[in-house]
């Protein structure tokens, strides 16, 4: 009789031990929101997760890339900003000087401005990204990875966007346009000053045209790289949904369960305690 009480007693003990353990596993759950905490909780459902993790990893990565890119983009649109009207005001000041009413003074002040403009535009070129490298890379343009084995190039290299310039003496760069310019209108020599000048107020327009172009194909990597960034943020939201219909939990149920076996678990110990203090005699009758 005593043996099957101590049996009854032991048994009772490890009921109550094991629906501890489930509390506490509850409890786990409810505050990391996940029901698979081991893969051997659901095999199928934590290799689902694990690739879907993967997936999620990937894809942040390349939304930070697109940061990245978006942010060069910016930066070269800027640049590109100021170089469109520096060369809108080297044209007003190359139009002046062709006029043919302006004293060789005035004439070496505009030549002066237009040297000025040209440093500028260097400067321009040289323009630095967040990290000190160049952001009109003077070798091949930079290519950054945002999707699955395909990239972006979010700024054209220097030689595409300040040189390339289709001008009547061939192919140059837009700073040496200007320093022609400049060079031309202060020629001692009338009629080469007028060649000279004639040729600069050719070429000038192309270099704002090629400027032009320049800014449209920034602006058309530009919204490529918004519409990616929407892409993946969309992706983020559905693959973070999937996770959650295989590995979350339903707070609701999981609240009512803890609450339910903790409620049984005390009444358990209630009566555990109140057995503990039965006497010998007791156990014996």
């Amino acid at each position: 009789m005593i043996s099957a009480t101590r049996y009854r007693l032991t048994a009772e003990i490890n009921r109550q031990v094991k629906l501890g353990n489930e509390i506490a596993r509850t409890q786990v759950e409810i505050s990391t929101g996940k029901r698979i905490l081991a893969p051997s909780d659901d095999p199928t459902g934590a290799a689902l997760v694990s690739e879907l993790a993967r997936t999620q990893a990937e894809e942040a990565t390349w939304l930070r890339n697109l940061g990245t890119a978006r942010t060069l983009s910016d930066r070269a649109d800027t640049a590109l900003t100021s170089v469109a009207n520096n060369l809108d005001r080297a044209n007003e000041l190359l139009i002046s000087a062709a006029s043919g009413t302006l004293s060789a003074e005035n004439r070496a002040t505009i030549a002066a401005e237009l040297k000025a403009i040209a440093e500028d535009i260097a400067s321009l070129a040289d323009t630095r990204d967040a990290l000190g490298g160049e952001l009109f890379r003077t070798g091949s343009p930079l290519e950054i990875p945002v999707i699955a084995g395909g990239t972006i190039v979010p700024v054209a290299s220097r030689a595409e966007v300040f040189g390339g310039v289709p001008a009547s003496g061939g192919p140059t760069d837009i700073v040496t346009i200007l320093n022609n310019a400049a060079a031309a209108i202060v020629d001692p020599d009338p009629a080469a000053r007028k060649a000279g000048t004639d040729t600069a107020l050719t070429d000038l327009p192309i270099a704002i045209d090629h400027i032009t172009s320049a800014r449209g194909e920034l602006g058309a990597r530009a919204n490529r790289i918004e519409r990616l960034t929407e892409q993946l943020e969309t992706s983020a939201i559905e693959l973070e949904d999937q996770r959650g219909e295989i590995e979350g939990v339903d707070l609701t149920e999981a609240i009512a369960k803890l609450q339910a076996k903790q409620v049984s678990l005390q009444a358990a110990q209630m009566v555990l305690a109140q057995t503990g203090k039965t006497s010998l005699f007791d156990l014996i009758r």
